[in-house]
């Protein structure tokens, strides 16, 4: 019983799916020791530090990406305004993640290494593309 105890709760803090899927997406920019992920108003607040990093600054916002301990994937502009989508690694790993950016009328898309970015899609980095 006490190993079954130990084993659950280390799945609440090593995500495993989420850090697989993070794995397929550009390595960007680790957060140095000491710093916090963007405050994100109505994500879950479980975005490991360690797991986050930012991806591309473009057009005055930076776009990062984390791991939740709920085994999910969060996609965060930061500009004016500071915007997030999170979804389960499973749902990350076949559709990516978008987000609208109200301040620029732009789509983001956060897609993996396998995921074809079409021609509607201008790419920004080797992980994320925008249109609109």
């Amino acid at each position: 019983m006490i190993a079954a105890t130990i084993g659950l709760a280390g799945c609440a803090t090593h995500p495993v799916d989420a850090y697989t899927k993070l794995a397929h997406l550009d390595q960007g920019t680790l957060l140095a020791s000491g710093h916090l992920p963007p405050a994100i108003a109505g994500v879950d607040p479980a975005i490991l530090p360690s797991s986050v990093r930012m991806l591309v600054s473009y057009e005055g916002i930076d776009y990062w990406a984390g791991a939740t301990a709920d085994n999910e994937i969060c996609f965060i502009a930061e500009g004016a305004e500071t915007v997030a989508s999170c979804a389960d690694a499973d749902h990350f790993g076949r559709y990516g993640s978008t987000l609208e950016i109200a301040e620029t009328g732009q789509r983001v898309w956060l897609h993996t290494e396998y995921m074809t970015v079409g021609p509607s899609w201008t790419a920004i980095s080797p992980s994320v593309a925008i249109r609109g």
